[in-house]
């Protein structure tokens, strides 16, 4: 009885990425989600720019056997850039924009009645700081030693000094489109 004996090696092939990692677009304080798809499963890290990302509130990473996928949640404008999917020797990489959703008015101006000779502050607040302009009427108001205007945060605040008759009226704070 005669036996031969061969040794047989089986060199695994490389994951590479069937589906590549798409552009993306959200909206500020959303969730973006980043997909891509290897050709057999694979531990895959994360990077954004050239910073290796840790799994945390902010970011939420899944691999279900072929399928990796990174959650952004609650994002801001400095989220915005691109993001790399790393398995082995092989990454796809995609950029993510982030639109800045628009300033909103959460607390409205009130009339006011104040007396001749005093000061009054009318005041707003907007879901976040950004840039404002007031009027009366259709005159923008320009600030000066009458008119002191001021943002501390996300409020706006308009004081009108020393008051008169002629300062009756409709004010408004605009702010873009608001």
């Amino acid at each position: 009885e005669q036996e031969t004996t061969a040794a047989l090696i089986v060199n695994a092939l490389p994951a590479l990425f069937k589906e590549e990692l798409k552009n993306l677009q959200a909206m500020e304080s959303q969730t973006a989600t980043l997909r891509c798809e290897l050709t057999k499963a694979s531990t895959v890290s994360w990077k954004k720019g050239n910073k290796i990302l840790r799994a945390s509130e902010k970011y939420i990473m899944r691999q279900d056997d072929v399928l990796a996928e990174l959650q952004i949640r609650e994002l801001d404008l400095q989220d915005a850039g691109d993001y790399t999917c790393v398995c082995g020797d092989q990454h796809t990489t995609a950029s993510l924009t982030v639109n800045a959703l628009p300033a909103v008015f959460k607390e409205e101006l009130k009339n006011e009645e104040v007396t001749e000779g005093a000061s009054v502050c009318l005041h707003c607040e907007l879901s976040k700081a950004a840039p404002v302009q007031w009027k009366i009427g259709s005159k923008v108001l320009e600030a000066s030693d009458k008119y002191q205007m001021s943002q501390p945060g996300t409020t706006a605040e308009l004081v009108i000094r020393d008051l008169d008759i002629t300062d009756a009226g409709d004010y408004t704070c605009v702010c873009g489109d608001q």
